[in-house]
């Protein structure tokens, strides 16, 4: 496989999962967001602006998606670095990372090297964020008709909101690997931490993890004695069989 597809939550740890690919396989980066700011800085605004600006207008997501799609039909081995790339990119291993917004939040924010993504406090850091997703969303939908909520659109989803950057990277790295041999690999990892029981789930240890996602939000429908076992032991992420989207 020469081409994997990157995309996810802002603050998920994109950049930082592309950078140990390409230390271990022989890869480079495309970032559609560097593109995208670099289009932002041109008419003087910020990323969220900019979002806003031309969310009536395709114009510029035109543009960047027209260079990921050539770039798509060539031999080079690319990591795009891109919240479109899976669809643009469909002969691809197409990875999404999950973050919650609270610790998207505290990453942005303490980032000094997002000199495009500065803030004068947490409170506006994270309504930003969830604004600029929202608009991020809803372009999508207006002009590709596509959810980036739906996981089944993606080969892999990692929640990287509790997991260490050496447990999101290896667990990133090895299930290519898998993917690349044709090997069996489990799909969906999401953090005990994020999964909210309810009290009519089902609880038997050998069930499989059923997650219903709605509204943001993961509820486990099965596998309850599963993910409590994980939060007991202090697991950061646990492997789920099944996302109701």
């Amino acid at each position: 496989m020469n081409h994997i597809t990157l995309s996810g939550e802002l603050g998920s740890g994109k950049s930082t999962v592309a950078n140990y690919l390409i230390s271990k396989m022989p890869f480079k980066i495309v970032s559609a967001g560097l593109l995208f700011r670099q289009l932002a800085a041109k008419h003087g605004m910020s990323a969220k602006e900019f979002n806003e600006f031309i969310e009536n207008d395709p114009k510029y997501d035109h543009y960047v998606d027209d260079t990921m799609a050539e770039l798509g039909r060539t031999d080079e081995k690319i990591i795009f670095d891109s919240r479109m790339a899976w669809h643009f990119v469909p002969s691809s291993f197409k990875i999404y990372l999950y973050v919650d917004v609270d610790t998207a939040t505290e990453r942005i924010f303490n980032d000094v090297g997002r000199v495009s993504e500065s803030y004068a406090d947490k409170a506006t850091a994270r309504q930003e964020i969830i604004d600029r997703r929202k608009s991020e969303l809803l372009r999508y939908q207006n002009f590709y008709h596509c959810n980036l909520d739906d996981y089944s659109n993606y080969d892999l989803i990692v929640d990287t909101s509790y997991a260490t950057r050496e447990e999101v990277n290896e667990l990133v790295y090895n299930s290519f690997k898998a993917f690349d041999e044709g090997k069996e690999y489990t799909k969906v990892w999401l953090s005990p931490k994020s999964l909210i029981i309810k009290g009519d789930a089902e609880n038997n240890a050998d069930e499989k993890v059923v997650i219903n996602k709605k509204d943001g939000q993961f509820f486990v429908e099965q596998g309850a004695a599963k993910v409590k076992k994980a939060l007991e032991n202090g697991k950061s992420l646990v492997a789920v069989d099944v996302v109701k989207c």
